[in-house]
């Protein structure tokens, strides 16, 4: 199934921040949007099961008189299980999840484009990539589709659940340079427990530990130890989406950041910029750390 990779231009700083086909509620652009969801169905079914999603958004909105339902992501409509043809790959998408809503490139449009520019403009062979908290594989699918024979993408993925999804779905895009790994990142090897998230978002497992949540064992991995063992000897690209815990997968990172001059990190932070662990780890090791959009930002040592 794979082949040429299409890409949505960056909407708007507001659409990386909320779910898919977020924009002001009844507006041509929003309806336009919404059509556009629907049709990346692969089936009947699965085109209606996602136009029922949104009409039940649209119907729970009106219902409460909130005016930005657009722009939330609702799991308890996904009735049933879908899979899509979006701009970035093929998806398996689970009901009663956020799924759909996360791999949908309208969601954090900005991180998808300048993810896609900065593979897209490195030079030589054998490009690196790391996805580092990949969930179902948004980014890995869209950097193994982009680098075809010549790159490789190695794919993180500690929850069991959400780990047999990327697999499923890196078999849908039939992408052979994409590994990926059922192990946490972070700044130490050995055990470590996750916990499993307690909000509608399952994409936010952590391993910040948090008492109520339910726990499951995981393994945790430092890059710099890890990446020897599989043979990588650069990187050039690393997407970080680890809820909370980017400070402590840089660390683990230190000597392969520090020998890779040329690598650009993408990353999660909601923290003060000004006191936030990961960036000022980051510009430490002379890195130019800039926000794209909300919470999301980008580094890399250029200028």
């Amino acid at each position: 199934m794979a082949g040429t990779v299409s890409h949505p231009s960056v909407r708007s700083d507001r659409f990386n921040a909320i779910g898919s086909a977020a924009v002001e509620p009844a507006s041509v652009e929003a309806v336009r949007r919404v059509l556009e969801s629907v049709a990346w169905g692969i089936g009947l079914s699965d085109k209606l099961k996602i136009a029922l999603y949104y009409g039940l958004r649209v119907a729970s909105g009106v219902m409460r008189r909130d005016h930005d339902f657009i722009g939330r992501m609702h799991p308890e409509f996904w009735i049933g299980d879908v899979t899509v043809r979006s701009p970035i790959g093929y998806f398996a998408c689970r009901a009663r999840t956020v799924d759909f809503d996360i791999v949908n490139p309208n969601y954090e449009a900005i991180e998808v484009e300048r993810f896609r520019d900065r593979l897209l403009s490195a030079t030589g062979e054998d490009l690196v990539c790391l996805d580092i908290g990949a969930h179902v594989g948004k980014f890995g699918v869209l950097a193994g589709r982009l680098l075809g024979g010549g790159g490789t993408v190695l794919a993180f993925e500690p929850e069991p659940n959400s780990f047999a999804v990327l697999q499923r779905n890196l078999g849908l895009n039939r992408l052979g340079n994409v590994e990926a790994f059922n192990l946490a990142c972070g700044d130490f090897d050995g055990p470590a427990f996750l916990s499993r998230s307690m909000t509608k978002n399952i994409g936010g497992h952590t391993l910040r530990p948090i008492r109520e949540a339910e726990q499951i064992p995981v393994m945790v991995r430092t890059l710099d130890r890890f990446l020897p063992e599989q043979k990588v000897d650069h990187v050039d690209v690393m997407k970080l989406d680890v809820e909370g815990k980017e400070a402590d997968v840089l660390r683990g990172a230190r000597g392969t950041l520090e020998a890779n001059p040329q690598v650009t990190v993408f990353f999660e932070e909601t923290g003060d910029p000004r006191t936030a662990e990961s960036i000022l780890f980051l510009q430490r090791l002379g890195f130019n750390v800039v926000r794209l959009a909300g919470n999301i930002w980008v580094a890399d040592r250029s200028g």
